[in-house]
C-alpha cells in the first residue's frame, strides 16, 4: 500500500495509531483568514454542532473548500506522499452542554485495500475536553469496515458511548497544530461546555494514483450504492441523505456486506492488552 507520509517515523506512528499530530501546521496570519471564513458564515452555524459539508448551500461550501484547500493543503503537501485536496469544511460546535459528537468513522473515498485517504482536523482557537477536543481510539483504523458512508452503520450503536469512554484518548490542541488521521479511525467529540464557539475544520486528502469512491445507502434504498467521484464539485452538490445527483454507479451491493464491528473490537483490545503485559516482562 501507498505510504501516506515521506517520513518514513511518522509513517510509523501513523500505521499504529491511526493518527499524527504535527504541531502549527498552520500559523497566525493562515488562522486569521480562515477565522475570518467563519465569521462570515455565522448564520449557517444553527444547532450544537454544524459542518459546511452537510449545508444546502453550494456558494457557501465551495468558498469554504477553496479557502481551506488553498491555505491548508499547501503546507500539509511537504508531508505528504503525493496527494491531492478533495474537499475542505468547517467543522463548528455551538456551546452546548448536552451533544456530544458520537464514535464513528469517517466515509470511504478510495479503494483501502490499495490505498489510504486521510483527514486534516485543525482547530482555529485553543481545544480541551471542555470545549470539544477530537478524541480517538488508537489502532481501530485496524477494525472498521472499508464500506463506509451515509446510512452505512459499522456497529449496532449499543457500545458506542462504552467504547468511547473506556479505549478512547482526548487529543488537546493548540490553534493551529493539525491531527492527519486515517479516514477509517473511530474518533468523537465531547460536548462544548464552554460559552464560546469551538471552530475548527477538516480537509480530506486522497492519493493523487487513487480512484475516488462514494459509498451510500440512500433513503428507502435497500442496497448500498457505489459511486465513481471525479472531483470535489460531487460533495459541494451532495446532499448526503439522498441519492447522489450523478449516474456514475458502479456497483451496488447487499447491506449484509458490511458486518458490525463489536465482536472484533472485542478481540482487538483483548490483543493490545496482552501486549502491554508482555511489554512489562
Amino acid at each position: 500500500m501507498q505510504s501516506v507520509f515521506n517520513d518514513a517515523s511518522l509513517q510509523k506512528q501513523f500505521d499504529r495509531k491511526g493518527y499524527v499530530i504535527i504541531p502549527s501546521l498552520i500559523n497566525d496570519e493562515d488562522i486569521g483568514v480562515l477565522t475570518k471564513l467563519f465569521k462570515q458564515f455565522e448564520n449557517e452555524y444553527v444547532g450544537p454542532f454544524h459542518t459546511s459539508h452537510f449545508s444546502e448551500d453550494v456558494i457557501y461550501k465551495k468558498q469554504v473548500h477553496k479557502t481551506v484547500s488553498a491555505l491548508v493543503f499547501p503546507k500539509a503537501a511537504t508531508y505528504l506522499n503525493h496527494f491531492y485536496p478533495l474537499f475542505g469544511n468547517l467543522m463548528v460546535k455551538n456551546p452546548d452542554q448536552n451533544f456530544d459528537m458520537d464514535l464513528h468513522a469517517d466515509w470511504t473515498y478510495v479503494d483501502e485495500s490499495v490505498f489510504c485517504s486521510a483527514s486534516i482536523w485543525i482547530p482555529l482557537i485553543d481545544v480541551n475536553a471542555e470545549n470539544g477536543c477530537l478524541g480517538i481510539i488508537e489502532g481501530s483504523h485496524k477494525i472498521t469496515n472499508a464500506i463506509r458512508g451515509p446510512q452505512i452503520r459499522q456497529s449496532t450503536r449499543n457500545h458506542e458511548k462504552e467504547w468511547s469512554q473506556k479505549y478512547g484518548k482526548l487529543l488537546p490542541l493548540k490553534a493551529g497544530d493539525a491531527i492527519i488521521y486515517n479516514h477509517a479511525l473511530l474518533h468523537y467529540s465531547l460536548s462544548n461546555k464552554t460559552i464560546q464557539t469551538r471552530p475548527a475544520l477538516n480537509l480530506s486528502v486522497v492519493p493523487e494514483a487513487s480512484n475516488w469512491i462514494h459509498y451510500c445507502q440512500p433513503e428507502m434504498s435497500g442496497q448500498i450504492e457505489m459511486y465513481k467521484v471525479a472531483d470535489s464539485d460531487f460533495y459541494i452538490s451532495y446532499s448526503h441523505f439522498q441519492r447522489p445527483q450523478t449516474s456514475n454507479v458502479i456497483q451496488t451491493l447487499s447491506p449484509d456486506v458490511v458486518k458490525y464491528i463489536e465482536p472484533k473490537m472485542k478481540w482487538f483490545w483483548r490483543d493490545r492488552l496482552l501486549r502491554k503485559i508482555k511489554q512489562q516482562f
